[in-house]
């Protein structure tokens, strides 16, 4: 089966069945892995006007090679990892070892950085709902970082908790041809980077525990500025 003409791991964040009072918008949200990845060929199927809204770190990124943007892209950087950001990045090299020497696990991760780094998460919703037009989040690989905060964006607007397990474990259907083109991360030996329920209902059980998204967020936020970024984001979601 041929992948379809688009960046590595790119797909729609959708809230499901639900278009009451939706109409075509072009304010669009979309996760992927990171633009360095895409051919010119799959840029070009891409909206116009893309903002892409860029988890990694300022090291991630200037290894990116040089390439010109379309006429009315832009790129937003928001690390996630890294100093003031949601964990270390040094501590989350050495949680990525120990998953692939099989002493822990993804999930047990996406906790510690939930955690952690909750002002991190709640800024970074916050800028995604005042950016306009069609925007992809992304991050080296569309999977953790992307995965998180997709994940948290569902929770907060209403998704069931099924609807976001699928949208994680999606990232499997294009996940080889994600990994053959990522550049070499240094590790000895690989982690495992198959998707897998287990991981994000952990993360998903956490927030639970925390009350449910809208509580999380509501410890960094106002409780009416998490509404209202709920409300904001939640339209550009609909199907």
């Amino acid at each position: 089966m041929q992948r379809p003409t688009m960046p590595p791991n790119w797909r729609p964040v959708l809230l499901q069945g639900r278009g009451e009072g939706r109409q075509d918008r072009d304010d669009r949200l979309y996760r992927a892995a990171a633009l360095s990845l895409a051919t010119d060929e799959e840029i070009a199927a891409c909206p116009p006007d893309l903002t892409w809204f860029d988890l990694r770190t300022d090291e991630e990124r200037a290894r990116d090679r040089a390439r010109c943007l379309p006429h009315g892209w832009r790129i937003v950087p928001f690390p996630l990892v890294g100093t003031d950001a949601a964990f270390d990045q040094h501590a989350a090299v050495g949680s990525v070892r120990e998953i692939a020497a099989g002493r822990a696990t993804w999930g047990s991760l996406y906790c510690t950085a939930i955690t952690a780094g909750l002002a991190s998460f709640a800024a970074a919703l916050q800028a995604l709902a005042g950016l306009p037009g069609p925007v992809v989040i992304t991050c080296q690989g569309g999977r953790d970082r992307t995965g998180m905060l997709v994940a948290l964006l569902l929770c907060l607007i209403g998704a069931p908790r099924e609807e976001v397990v699928a949208d994680y474990l999606q990232t499997n259907v294009d996940y080889l041809e994600t990994r053959r083109r990522q550049p070499s991360n240094g590790l000895a030996v690989e982690p495992d980077l198959t998707c897998r329920a287990s991981d994000v209902e952990e993360m998903l059980d956490l927030l639970e525990k925390f009350g449910g998204a809208h509580a999380y967020l509501g410890r960094a936020l106002p409780s009416d500025e998490v509404t209202t970024i709920a409300h904001t984001l939640r339209p550009r979601l609909l199907t």
